[in-house]
């Protein structure tokens, strides 16, 4: 079912191309300028092709729910509490290369 289509133009950014999204289109597929998306390329039964791009989110959902029993994590794990000791590993790690 279509929606919404504009015209659009591709147009080389440096050493890659790339195609302006109108703000109607991205406001009507609801995603945010810093969204991540899947762009992936579809062949027609008439051959000709299409780019799709779709929001991940419901990918990480479904990739969470599939993962949910396959890690045994330490029942006494503070997230954050291990993330502060890497970060000061990191930092430490940096300090004695420069």
């Amino acid at each position: 079912m279509e929606i919404m289509r504009k015209r659009g133009k591709i147009k080389k950014w440096g050493n890659t191309k790339g195609i302006v999204l109108p703000k109607a289109i991205l406001s009507n597929a609801d995603l945010k300028n810093i969204e991540n998306v899947n762009i992936t390329v579809e062949t027609q039964p008439d051959g000709k092709k299409r780019i799709v791009i779709e929001d991940v989110t419901e990918d990480k959902k479904e990739l969470l729910e599939d993962l949910v029993g396959t890690v045994n994590l330490p029942k006494d794990l503070d997230v954050k509490t291990e993330r502060a000791e890497r970060k000061q590993k990191r930092l430490v790690k940096h300090e004695l290369h420069h």
